[in-house]
C-alpha cells in the first residue's frame, strides 16, 4: 500500500533528514495505531477483564449478588 502524506515544509524535512524515513513511518504508526484503537476506558477494561478478575469462591455471585450484598462483614 502506498500513502501520501501532506506534511508542512519542516516537518517533511526533518523526516526526510533520517536514515530510512519509509521505515520511520511504518514503526510509528505500528506503535500508535493499536493504542488508538483502544480509547474508551470500557474497551481497554473488558479486553483486560481476566487481570482484573476476583475469585469470590461464590459460583452464583452474578446470579445472586444482591443477596450477598446485604451479608455482614
Amino acid at each position: 500500500m502506498q500513502i501520501t502524506l501532506d506534511l508542512p515544509d519542516e516537518l517533511a524535512q526533518q523526516v526526510l533528514t533520517l536514515p530510512e524515513p519509509s521505515q520511520f513511518l511504518a514503526n510509528l504508526l505500528k506503535q500508535v495505531l493499536p493504542n488508538r484503537v483502544a480509547t474508551d476506558s470500557w474497551v481497554t477494561f473488558s479486553a483486560q477483564l481476566e487481570q482484573h478478575a476476583v475469585e469470590t469462591g461464590i459460583p452464583d455471585l452474578a446470579l445472586h449478588h444482591d443477596d450477598y450484598l446485604s451479608l455482614p462483614l
